[in-house]
C-alpha cells in the first residue's frame, strides 16, 4: 500500500515537469517550422501523452486481458473529451473553431467509432492492421489539412536573398542547433510523461486490487484516469501559457491515437473477446454522443467552453463512470 501511494506521488511531480517542457517546446517548435500549433498539439502532445495507455493495453491485451486494455481505450477516450477539457476550461476559456468541427473532430470520432465496432465481439488481427492503416490515413489527413494555409501562404511571400553567404550559412547553423536542442528536449520529456506514467499507473493498479475491483472497471476508472493525467496536466499548463489550441489538437489527436494505434497494437498482439460489455454497449454510446453535442454546439455557436459546459462534462463523465461501475 505504502509503495503503491509513493509512485502515484513520484509519478505525479514527474508527470508535472515533463508535460511543462513539452507544452514549451512544442510552442516553439512549431513557430520554428511554421507548422500549425494545432498539428503540434495533435501529433507531439497528443501521441505523445497517449504513450502510457498503448503500454498498458498493449501489456493487457498480450495477458488475454481485453477487458483491462479496452476499459483503459475507452475510458481514457471519454476522460480525454470531457475530464481533460472540463480541467482545461475551469483554467480558461477554450475556443473551438469550426474548422475543427470540420476536420479534427469527425476524424477523431471516426477512429473511435471502429474501435468500439471491432471490440463488439471477437477482436481480429486482421481488425488490428485496417485500424493501423487508419491510423495513418488519420495523421496524414489531420496534418495535410492544418498545414494547406500555411504551405500556400508560404508559397506567396517573397524571401529574400541573402547577399552574405557567411551570414546564411551562420543562421542556418543557429537553426539545426536550435532544431537539434529543442527535439531532445521533446524526447526527454516524452520519456519523463511515459515514465512518470507508468509509475502512476502501477501505483493505481495496486491500490484497485487491494480494493478487489474488477479489471475492466479498473482500466475504465483508475488506469484510464492515471494514463490520462499526462493529456489533463498538458492542457491545464498549455491554457495558462496562453496556447489553447494545444488542447483541442491534444485531445483529439490522442483519442485518433487510442482508437486506432492502441486498438491496432491490441488486435494484432493480442486479439480475442471483451466480456464485459458495459464498456462498449450503451452507456458508453451514450456518454459519448452527450459530449460530442456539447463539443459541436460550443463550436457552433462561436463561444469558447466555459465553466457550465465543464461542470456539464464532469457530469457526463461522473454518471457514466458510476453506471459503469455498477
Amino acid at each position: 500500500m505504502l509503495i503503491d501511494i509513493i509512485s502515484l506521488v513520484v509519478g505525479i511531480s514527474v508527470l508535472v515537469y515533463s508535460t511543462e517542457m513539452l507544452v514549451d517546446t512544442s510552442g516553439r517548435v512549431a513557430k520554428e517550422l511554421g507548422v500549425s500549433i494545432v498539428v503540434i498539439g495533435a501529433v507531439v502532445v497528443g501521441f505523445g501523452t497517449s504513450l502510457p495507455e498503448m503500454a498498458v493495453s498493449t501489456m493487457a491485451a498480450t495477458r488475454n486481458d481485453l477487458n483491462l486494455g479496452t476499459g483503459n481505450v475507452v475510458g481514457s477516450i471519454i476522460a480525454n473529451l470531457s475530464l481533460v477539457a472540463a480541467g482545461a476550461a475551469l483554467t480558461g476559456r477554450i475556443p473551438i473553431p469550426q474548422r475543427i468541427l470540420k476536420t479534427h473532430l469527425p476524424i477523431s470520432m471516426n477512429a473511435v467509432f471502429w474501435f468500439c465496432f471491432f471490440v463488439q465481439d471477437d477482436f481480429q488481427r486482421y481488425e488490428g492492421f485496417i485500424l493501423l492503416g487508419l491510423l495513418f490515413a488519420s495523421l496524414g489527413l489531420m496534418i495535410r489539412i492544418d498545414n494547406r494555409a500555411s504551405i500556400i501562404s508560404a508559397g506567396e511571400t517573397e524571401i529574400p536573398l541573402s547577399k552574405d553567404q557567411d551570414s546564411f550559412q551562420v543562421g542556418t547553423q543557429e537553426s539545426l542547433k536550435f532544431k537539434s536542442e529543442e527535439m531532445t528536449k521533446i524526447g526527454i520529456s516524452l520519456i519523463g510523461v511515459l515514465g512518470s506514467s507508468y509509475f502512476i499507473t502501477e501505483g493505481a493498479m495496486g491500490l484497485a486490487v487491494e480494493w478487489g475491483v474488477g479489471t475492466g472497471f479498473i482500466g475504465a476508472s483508475l488506469v484510464a484516469v492515471g494514463t490520462s493525467l499526462p493529456e489533463l496536466v498538458a492542457s491545464i499548463i498549455a491554457v495558462r501559457k496562453g496556447k489553447p489550441e494545444i488542447v483541442i489538437g491534444a485531445i483529439l489527436g490522442s483519442n485518433v491515437f487510442n482508437g486506432t494505434a492502441i486498438g491496432a497494437s491490441m488486435g494484432i498482439f493480442g486479439p480475442g473477446s471483451v466480456t464485459e460489455t458495459a464498456l462498449t454497449g450503451w452507456l458508453t454510446i451514450g456518454a459519448l454522443s452527450g459530449i460530442t453535442f456539447l463539443w459541436i454546439w460550443k463550436g457552433l455557436s462561436g463561444k469558447p467552453v466555459g465553466r457550465v459546459t465543464a461542470f456539464l462534462l464532469l457530469a457526463i463523465y461522473g454518471i457514466w463512470m458510476f453506471f459503469v461501475g455498477t
